[in-house]
């Protein structure tokens, strides 16, 4: 038995085969993470090559190896396809990438399709490849591009979420997907044959794709739904077909279905195991005993033309078992080799030459002959089985090589560049080279990226012969030829602009220069100067006077970098002439203004007359000190249309030589003081010139710096912040508590708050250090959405404004009229500023886990509800009006301080949902349900489904026939069935009581005690609604809806 306990991949033993372990379980690998408890090793099947496969999850990083193997020894993984053999005890990577694959099986000829979460869910997996990623970068830094997914469809309709998605339905459910099948057990109808079945996990379903053969690969179209199980708790996770051709799943059966950092929420005493069985007409379901180990070998052997694949696979791996040990029955291999060479189908010739290849029974001459075979998935996988041979021989390369020319398959071709990952570098050359020269495989979904996955350590072995072999896949495979150029560029610049300038010089081709230049200039990206080749003055001579546009702008914006006087020249010509399109002058004005160009201020001044260019020269001025700049903008200033003003502000408030003019005209009345703006009054500040503060401070009042012991805060807040990320108490429901009483007097979030200070939804509040700077300063002055810093150059030019990237040679700095990208040493110094409009001292109150909870919930993508304390127990209801509360307001609405829930009648339960989500808590009110007719409840401890689709879990329900009983929505139905009918006061008000501690729920009516649960498999937490029921006209109403926080500690706030 093979099991998968992170951190541990676990062999238990039973050798003589009586089903009892033979001893303690022998650890195998070690180093499985489980950083993330739901992606750690998962889904193992046997592949046709006599693997162990298995998945693995983005967000679980491991370090696998022998026990005992040194740190840098071990293979680094998360999101992955991974393998282990199970006699030789080798483990490696098969593919890096997708999501949480939770799911893999292979098809009748042998290719591997995975199920995945989150991002699109279906991918052919190849040895070798790279997928997709939900998140993080590949571990080969120059892969630049991966393999997307073969689905032509989604299971869901608009934005996804975790709680499934209402408008799904018909699209399959959701996008989370667990288990992969593709059935071949012989037993159900041919129409299942080419379908891969598939949980969805929100959908409460199985999905079927259909793989449709396309290229080297496949195309995944929308099959019907096959099952639907109308449960919010089965998560079936694994789907195999058994010995009687009928389907087994697995289902860990959870209300909980995404992961959770506490995993006492998941219920793990609930799971079960199903067994899907078509039932032929006429035919009885057989009974019957399978016991492999007791078959001959040649029994084995025979097994491969078996209709039920699961018989093929066993008897495969225990001859791979019993071969280990010692040589099979010669009668065995010779029965494999005559299936494998001359059997009709397809599929068993496969199979044979599976079996012959976990036995050891593929000789240099059966392998030529299979290699020669009609079917290119034979020929193919041939060269996969031979390269998992250590020793390569240097004729089956020159073999490779022929078929990478000659082969007519996509799929051969596919199979070989996946294969060359096995071959040295340096002797990978000629068979790259022979996959590359096939153009109709440009178009292919794997084979440009395989074949770049396979060509990409060439560059370092060879650049001059990588740079020949790249420049040859132009016309046939771009991609291969780009990316070769990139990845060469990527190399010591000594070395590598030579060889690209070189290899420019030579080109005829204005594709091929474009492509060159192009990949030059991206390697070349944040430096100002760099010093050009030698051969740069001859090719650009060559090349300026190109038929071809685009050569001669892409040439001469090298040159600028080059610091060459003709391009720079010819570019100035671009920009100031009046018959160049819009679109190419400004082209060239960027490169001129990227360049700092020092002849182009009277340009730049010319250029505010022309509309189309005006913004550019309005920014562009800033970076020059010019004693003209100030009067020319001021003359024009009443003019500029309101955010070319804003521009021309921001240059004016660049440098102190341009503020002082602008602020005298402020005073004069020419600029109105309203259009200083609260960022420009804070980079007046940061200009620190006395006169211009002075200025500024008669017409602005004072603007405080940021304090050095607040920067030193902020630092050891963000190290706390670090290691306080995966805390699992770290609670965004939380945090929006603690903002509810510390922020939103002032702020909105969600539209929800006040409008004081700026509305934080839009702001730049993902990035952990604009936050932290707006909350521990938050008492000065700044721009109203954006957390900014301050750089000052070595020209005297102040910018202010967020840093949107930053790298080891320069700094993308966006203000609020440009996006500028500075060489760092051009930086002479750099400030943060350290302000925000709300009050001071706002975290000193809180716990590490409180002030983590707060930054969690800042920096959401979307609203949660707000976890209920004894402090915010009070906004369960105002009296006044909904806030607080989100549902139709149709059908709801308050009066006279009651909340009415009125129906004319209506096809789907109605909720209205409260913000406001509880743990243990006792909450009273009292209801009347009008005329005692229709249905309500009170949900607690429940969740939304999102778009209209209603709201899961508990229910104290209302209602002729349901009064006093307990409910759980969209889950276990009637949790208590004893009425409390006689309780109630019918037509009048009642007085309702819900208590929840921990697992145990009670309730009562009129003082009267209804539900007495303990129920350990209950959610703990969750939000408050109220529902109408569908069905005809009712009405009810609530009022003096009281809600009292058990187990709590109190959000403390500033006051307290």
């Amino acid at each position: 038995v093979w099991v998968g306990a992170a951190p541990y991949l676990l062999f238990i033993p039973d050798r003589n085969g009586d089903d009892i372990p033979d001893g303690e379980p022998e650890i195998l690998l070690d180093g499985w993470g489980y950083q993330d408890t739901h992606e750690t090793l998962n889904a193992f099947i046997w592949g046709p090559d006599g693997w162990l496969y298995g998945c693995h999850g983005v967000f679980t990083h491991s370090r696998v190896g022998k026990p005992g193997t040194p740190n840098e020894e071990r293979t680094p993984l998360n999101a992955a396809i991974w393998r282990y053999h199970p006699t030789r005890h080798e483990f490696d990577i098969f593919a890096h990438g997708t999501s949480n694959p939770w799911g893999v099986d292979f098809d009748d000829r042998g290719q591997a399709i995975a199920t995945a979460c989150v991002i699109p869910h279906l991918y052919h997996i190849i040895q070798g490849a790279r997928y997709q990623r939900q998140a993080g970068s590949h571990f080969n830094k120059h892969t630049y591009d991966d393999i997307k997914t073969i689905a032509d469809h989604r299971h869901f309709l608009g934005d996804w979420s975790h709680q499934g998605n209402g408008k799904s339905d018909a699209a399959g459910g959701g996008h989370a997907h667990a288990g992969a099948m593709i059935y071949q057990g012989g037993e159900w109808p041919d129409k299942y044959r080419d379908q891969i079945i598939m949980n969805n996990i929100h959908g409460q379903r199985l999905n079927a794709d259909i793989l449709v053969p396309h290229g080297s690969g496949f195309v995944g179209k929308h099959g019907a739904d096959f099952l639907l199980t109308q449960d919010l708790a089965s998560q079936m996770l694994y789907l195999r077909y058994g010995p009687d051709g009928q389907v087994y799943v697995i289902d860990w059966y959870d209300m909980q279905a995404c992961h959770h950092g506490d995993a006492s929420v998941h219920d793990r005493s609930n799971g079960r195991i199903y067994k899907i069985q078509y039932r032929q007409p006429g035919k009885k379901s057989e009974t019957f005993t399978v016991d492999l180990s007791q078959k001959t070998d040649r029994e084995l052997a025979e097994m491969v033309l078996h209709k039920n694949d699961w018989f093929v696979r066993h008897s495969r791996r225990v001859l791979q078992e019993r071969a280990a040990k010692g040589p099979l029955d010669v009668a065995a291999r010779q029965r494999l080799v005559e299936v494998a060479t001359s059997h009709a189908q397809e599929s068993r010739r496969l199979r044979a030459a599976w079996a012959l290849h976990v036995t050891g029974g593929i000789d240099g001459a059966l392998r030529d002959q299979l290699l020669a075979d009609a079917s290119p998935y034979v020929r193919a996988w041939t060269i996969q089985l031979a390269l998992e041979n250590e020793e390569i021989e240097s004729a089956f390369l020159e073999q490779m090589a022929q078929m990478a020319r000659d082969d007519a398959s996509p799929v051969v071709r596919l199979y070989l560049a996946s294969a060359l990952q096995r071959v040295a570098p340096d002797r990978r050359w000629d068979i790259v080279a022979a996959l590359a020269s096939h153009a109709e495989d440009a178009q292919d979904h794997n084979l440009p990226l395989m074949v770049w996955y396979a060509a990409e350590p060439l560059a370092e072995v060879d650049p001059a012969r990588a740079l020949a072999l790249g420049l040859s896949c132009g016309k046939t495979i771009p991609l291969v030829r780009d990316f070769m150029l990139r990845r060469i560029g990527n190399l010591d610049a000594a070395s590598s602009l030579p060889l690209l300038v070189g290899a420019l010089g030579k080109s005829t081709d204005d594709g091929e220069r474009i492509a060159i230049l192009a990949s030059l200039r991206k390697s070349l990206a944040g430096q100002r100067r760099v010093d050009s080749p030698n051969q740069w003055p001859e090719v650009y001579q060559k090349l300026a006077s190109s038929e071809h546009p685009q050569v001669r702008r892409q040439l001469a914006a090298l040159g600028v970098t080059f610091g060459h006087r003709p391009s720079i020249e010819s570019l100035r010509q671009l920009v100031r002439s009046q018959e160049a399109a819009t679109n190419v002058r400004r082209a060239a004005l960027n490169v001129l203004l990227a360049d700092q160009d020092p002849e182009l201020v009277n340009t730049l001044q010319e250029l505010l007359h022309e509309p189309a260019l005006r913004d550019l020269a309005l920014s562009g001025l800033a970076r020059y000190d010019h004693p003209s700049t100030p009067n020319t903008l001021l003359s024009l200033y009443s003019d500029l249309p309101q955010n070319e003003r804003q521009r021309a502000l921001a240059t004016l408030a660049s440098r102190a030589t341009y503020a002082i003019p602008m602020l005298q005209a402020v005073a004069a009345g020419s600029i109105a003081k309203t259009d200083l703006s609260a960022d420009l009054v804070r980079q007046i500040h940061n200009l620190k010139d006395q006169r211009a503060t002075k200025l500024l401070t008669d017409m602005w009042g004072s603007v405080r710096n940021t304090p050095a012991d607040k920067a030193k805060q902020i630092r050891k807040l963000r190290q706390m912040l670090a290691v306080t990320a995966l805390d699992a108490n770290v609670d965004p429901h939380l945090g929006r508590a603690i903002f509810a009483k510390t922020c939103q007097q002032c702020h909105k979030l969600y539209a929800v708050g006040d409008t004081v200070g700026p509305d934080l939804t839009g702001s730049n509040r993902a990035d952990v250090n604009y936050l932290l700077s707006n909350v521990i300063d938050p008492s000065a002055l700044i721009p109203k959405e954006y957390r900014s810093s301050t750089v000052v150059t070595d020209s005297g030019r102040v910018l202010t404004g967020i840093i949107t990237a930053e790298d080891d040679r320069s700094m993308t700095i966006r203000s609020a009229t440009e996006t500028i990208v500075l060489p760092k040493e051009e930086i002479e110094e750099r400030m943060t500023n350290d302000i925000s409009m709300m009050p001071e001292n706002q975290l000193k109150p809180f716990s590490p886990q409180e002030i983590s909870s707060l930054f969690a919930y800042l920096r959401g993508k979307s609203q949660v509800s707000m976890l209920a304390t004894p402090d915010n127990a009070s906004m369960i209801f105002n009296g006044r009006d909904l806030t607080g509360w989100r549902g139709d307001t149709t059908l709801w609405s308050v009066a006279n301080g009651e909340i009415v829930g009125k129906s004319p009648g209506i096809e789907q339960n109605s909720f209205l949902i409260s913000d406001l989500t509880a743990e243990d808590f006792r909450l009273t009110f009292e209801v009347k349900l009008l005329d005692n007719v229709g249905n309500s409840g009170v949900q607690f401890r429940s969740k939304p489904l999102g778009d209209n689709a209603g709201v899961a879990g508990y229910q104290a329900d209302i209602g002729v026939g349901w009064w006093g009983k307990l409910y759980e929505e969209h889950g276990r139905a009637i949790l208590w069935d004893k009425s409390g009918e006689s309780h109630v006061k019918k037509g009048e008000w009642n007085k309702y009581e819900i208590l929840a501690d921990g697992p145990k729920i009670q309730t009562w009516l009129n003082g009267q005690l209804c539900v007495d649960l303990d129920d350990p498999a209950g959610e703990r937490r969750g939000i408050f609604a109220l529902q109408i029921h569908s069905g005809g006209p009712m009405e009810v109403r609530f009022r003096n809806l009281k809600l009292e926080i058990l187990n709590a500690p109190s959000v403390s706030t500033v006051s307290q």
